[in-house]
């Protein structure tokens, strides 16, 4: 599987690990968590279940059907306990895979399903015998029902792994290799979400002109009424929230420019106190991640949130900002509105890829210093209300002696020149106090003559241009 090699792994280390039987499985709809699932369970022996919103009886049945117990409609369905013994006489034969997707579907069918089923993982099934994996996209109602300390597993010791969006390497090698620049369009359109990769994928091997298969991708994921993707932002608010015009109003909000908390306060006209709870809660779902400049991690007044995914900011900065030709289906002047902005959206794009790309190369030992931290500085104007930042520093060593690295990420039609060179290192003497620099420069366009030149003699210049990342 492309990307999930490291999720493989640590599948197949709780496979093989006769201590610990409990794993729970988490992401949002589309990152391919079944497909992971079914990939570790093949050649096992293995029980796999997906619940289903429904009635008690009705979710026996299903479940009686998929251990093979129950072929004719006609037969009286079996109670949970039998199904359950089912599992039991195949872990007689060996170790078995005990798998139920849609876990919050299952545990909310009836009280007593939790229970039933830690009975038997805690006195009925012999330990290392049966392996339980609970999958689910709620991270709110799985944190309720398998991992908060009310919860009836709180007593055993169980694991989780988290799928989150392929990185842009993973997603060019999903999408066959196409033009770097297109492959870094689509990833940011999808978000790296697998399933809306597929999409991609198919339109780029339907459609010779790529800007049109770029657009019909567009299409498909966000204006198609039929489409409905489960993992969208307003799905997931759909789902798990009451009040979600507030919630959707904060992820529009930080979509287009606003990060910090008193900027946030202002757009929702809510205080800040209540502001704040609102986004650790879209934090909890996943949708919204808070950052701290990488030299003041506890500094609360440099605070700021943003979106987890470029997939829910493509949406509200591109789609929402012109919801009124979104309601009568306009498509032709959101698809003028998308090209007008297509640079402003992608900024933040290529910023995540070079921070991938940073974080790869020095896991290969591939740089001249080592990372230990990697983020962002900025520093806030209060008259303005704006940041002055870089779009990457990372700290760490270099020769046994501390060391910064900034970079800049342009994605620009023009090379990067000598004024891009002066202007960061210029900006970096806010900061870097003695301690070994090194200056990064990431490029869509290349660099001028007169930069490569100089970067060929200053050791601590590096250029990388997008056509290399991949």
């Amino acid at each position: 599987m492309i990307g999930r090699e490291r999720e493989l792994e640590a599948l197949g280390a709780f496979y093989d690990n006769k201590d610990t039987n409990i794993l729970t499985v988490l992401g949002r709809s589309g990152m391919g968590k079944t497909t992971l699932l079914r990939e570790f369970s093949r050649n096992k022996q293995c029980l796999y279940f997906t619940a289903y919103s429904t009635t008690d009886k009705h979710q026996r049945a299903l479940f009686a059907k998929a251990a093979g117990i129950l072929a004719d409609p006609s037969q009286e369905v079996p109670t949970l306990e039998e199904i359950l013994d089912k599992v039991t006489e195949m872990s007689r034969e060996g170790r078995v895979v005990l798998v139920i997707d849609h876990y919050c579907d299952f545990a909310r069918t009836s009280d007593c399903y939790n229970k039933v089923l830690h009975q038997f993982m805690s006195e009925k099934w012999e330990k290392g015998r049966v392996k339980l994996i609970l999958c689910d996209s709620s991270y709110l109602q799985m944190e309720k029902l398998v991992s908060s300390p009310k919860s009836i597993w709180k007593d055993m010791e169980l694991i989780s792994v988290e799928l989150s969006q392929l990185s842009f390497t993973d997603s060019a090698e999903f999408l066959g290799r196409i033009d770097p620049l297109e492959s870094a369009e689509i990833y940011g359109i999808t978000g790296g979400i697998p399933v809306l990769l597929e999409i991609a994928k198919r339109e780029f091997a339907r459609e010779a002109d790529h800007r049109e298969a770029i657009w019909n991708t567009i299409e498909k994921i966000f204006l198609s009424r039929f489409f409905g993707f489960k993992g969208s932002a307003e799905a997931i608010l759909d789902k798990e929230l009451r009040e979600k015009a507030y919630y959707d109003r904060l992820l529009y909000s930080l979509a287009n420019g606003c990060q910090r908390v008193n900027q946030l306060s202002v757009k929702l006209g809510r205080p800040k106190d209540v502001v704040v709870p609102y986004l650790s809660t879209l934090a909890k779902l996943g949708l919204v991640k808070k950052e701290n400049p990488v030299t003041e991690p506890n500094n609360r007044r440099k605070t700021r949130y943003s979106l987890v995914s470029d997939h829910d900011r493509f949406y509200y900065q591109l789609i929402v900002a012109r919801y009124d030709e979104y309601s009568i289906e306009d498509t032709a002047a959101i698809r003028e509105y998308c090209h007008e902005h297509r640079d402003e959206f992608m900024k933040p794009v290529f910023t995540r890829i070079c921070r991938e790309y940073l974080m790869w190369q020095s896991d290969q030992n591939r740089l001249p210093f080592i990372i230990t931290n990697v983020g962002n500085w900025w520093e806030n104007d209060e008259t303005t209300g704006k940041s002055i930042d870089f779009d990457l520093m990372a700290t760490g060593e270099a020769e046994g002696k501390s060391a910064y690295a900034f970079g800049r990420c342009f994605f620009q039609e023009k090379e990067v020149d000598m004024l891009d060179v002066k202007e960061l290192i210029d900006l970096t003497k806010k900061i870097h106090n003695k301690v070994t620099t090194f200056y990064l420069f990431f490029s869509v366009s290349g660099f001028a003559e007169n930069v490569r030149t100089v970067s060929q003699t200053i050791r601590n210049i590096m250029l990388i241009d997008l056509k290399d990342m991949i």
